[in-house]
């Protein structure tokens, strides 16, 4: 039994520098193309006086428009003004990004207006395109569809993106990890007869995961993961940027760092031009017209200079590859396969570096690295939707960061610790530290550190109407929950009273409310509105 005609579930990958679509249809899996023909969407949303872009008619508007052009917004969702990655890519983007109550709002100039949305609101522009990319190529209106993110992203995050896709009209089947969704691809290619150990090294346009899965007739099950949801090709850009300006500095004396956005535009263009250049060839030139006061720019490069230029960066994930492979119990003689995925994935040092890491294995790259997101979140979205074309796929996950409370003396308890899989259901019991103590707050964090506020805060909660006594002697336990999605809920019971009392638990960082999501839905259908007004 296949999907009804107009039943389909789709899988995107919302993609820091690109996002694409997929769709099992009849059967088999399409990577779906848009109006330009292109399967790779830029996740790119661009305002001008008189309309909304997105895509490619949006990052062409990069050079033109920096200020109200927006990208990377994936470094922003679910995050803090405050975090510390948030502040540190803030001097790179031409546009504007303020403060909002602690969280990052983006203000452009829109229809003559100074407007301000929310990183889930941006996202869900993109996604709306990748829905309405689906719809044409499908003929009918598609209303379900499983998002991936980075296996690194916190469960802010995931729920920002999850909010994301609601925004955008959809109901979100499940939030599901990059490099799984990669293997899944990856699985659908291969006739994996005998089980197998598989190393996905993903890296994306601003994001790098590494999995490592047990893999044998279609289950999958995720034994480890590591990565930096802050690492990705967009880096390697900055990198080749930086060079570039250093070197206009060096030849004319002029700095187009600080002030001339513009001239940073045309720069961070031609740095990723660069990149893509010398991953097909030794030797590049880069001519940008006018770039600052009148000043032509000119820069020969090379494969080795860019190498040389990003070495660390390429380093880096070499020991999350190392870390992922002792985290899973093995040793790199015990993994079979090596698959490569992701934009970032074709630059031909890292696959010299992986074959030097796993001499006398293939690396792979059977599937597009661009597309196997994509694929293998269309091959989720169509089981998730009882499409029997795709059944007997079974997919165990895992968290990637562990969970728990703070206690005495700001320590981390771990109640879900790192790479369990997914779901999975904790408990761990508390106790007071005061006597005849009413209530104990708890506050949420995920991380590795033994400091509790070292690690990323969550949110918190409240257990309330707990046994009145001395100090140790009420006995209350904790129990996390995380679903299909990695989301976490909590819940604390004290087991005299046996009553739950009052638990409140808010996870809500970058969450939006229930109110601002519908607000944000309406909007976005007055936007359409607008959009085929201009057109007519």
């Amino acid at each position: 039994m296949m999907a009804a005609n107009n039943d389909y579930a789709i899988g995107i990958d919302l993609g820091t520098s690109n996002s694409c679509v997929g769709v099992v249809r009849n059967g088999r899996v399409k990577i779906i193309a848009d109006e330009r023909g292109s399967r790779l969407t830029p996740s790119f949303v661009a305002f001008t006086d008189e309309e909304r872009l997105i895509g490619e008619s949006a990052k062409l508007q990069r050079t033109l428009n920096p200020a109200n052009t927006i990208y990377e917004v994936k470094r922003l969702i679910g995050r803090k003004f405050s975090d510390e990655a948030v502040q540190k890519k803030l001097p790179h983007w031409p546009y504007r990004v303020v403060d909002d109550s602690g969280n990052p709002k983006i203000c452009v100039k829109y229809l003559e207006e100074e407007k301000f949305f929310t990183p889930e609101e941006i996202s869900s522009m993109v996604l709306s395109k990748m829905k309405d990319i689906a719809e044409i190529f499908l003929g009918c209106k598609v209303r379900k569809a499983v998002i991936t993110v980075p296996a690194y992203f916190t469960d802010s995050q995931r729920q920002a993106t999850f909010d994301a896709g609601t925004i955008a009209g959809l109901q979100v089947l499940k939030i599901i990890n990059e490099p799984t969704a990669a293997a899944i691809a990856y699985g659908e290619d291969t006739i994996a007869l005998y089980e197998s150990n598989i190393l996905i090294y993903d890296f994306g346009g601003g994001t790098f995961d590494v999995a490592v899965l047990k893999m044998k007739k279609g289950n999958y099950e995720v034994m480890s993961v590591e990565g930096n949801s802050q690492l990705g090709g967009g880096d390697i850009d900055s990198r080749v940027a930086k060079f570039m300006i250093d070197y206009f500095r060096m030849k004319t004396g002029l700095d187009v760092s600080n002030d001339d956005i513009k001239a940073r535009a045309k720069i961070t263009k031609a740095a990723e031009q660069t990149k893509i250049n010398l991953s097909v060839s030794a030797l590049d030139k880069v001519q940008i017209e006018c770039l600052s006061h009148g000043q032509d720019f000119i820069c020969p490069t090379s494969r080795c200079k860019f190498e040389l230029l990003c070495a660390d960066i390429f380093e880096e994930t070499m020991q999350y590859v190392d870390r992922a492979i002792t985290n899973a119990g093995l040793t790199t003689n015990e993994i079979h396969e090596v698959v490569i995925v992701g934009g970032s994935s074709w630059i031909p040092k890292l696959r010299k570096m992986l074959e030097e890491k796993f001499p006398n294995k293939e690396i792979k790259r059977t599937i597009n690295p661009a597309e196997a997101v994509a694929y293998g979140a269309a091959v989720q979205a169509a089981m998730l939707n009882n499409d029997r074309s795709v059944e007997g796929i079974q997919l165990t996950d895992v968290t990637p960061l562990s969970l728990g409370v703070d206690i005495v003396g700001d320590r981390m308890s771990t109640i879900i610790k790192r790479n369990s899989k997914i779901p999975v259901k904790c408990t761990r019991n508390y106790t007071t530290i005061e006597d005849h103590q009413k209530a104990i707050f708890f506050k949420v964090y995920e991380g590795e550190s033994a400091v509790a506020s070292s690690n990323n805060l969550l949110g918190n909660f409240t257990v309330k109407g707990i046994e009145l006594a001395l100090a140790g002697v009420p006995s209350v336990d904790v129990t996390f929950s995380l679903d299909k999605n990695g989301i976490l809920s909590a819940t604390g019971v004290d087991r005299k009273t046996g009553g739950r009392g009052q638990v409140t638990i808010s996870v809500n960082k970058g969450r939006l409310k229930k109110e601002d999501i519908e607000r944000m839905i309406v909007e976005m259908k007055d936007m359409e509105k607008l959009k085929i007004k201009s057109r007519a």
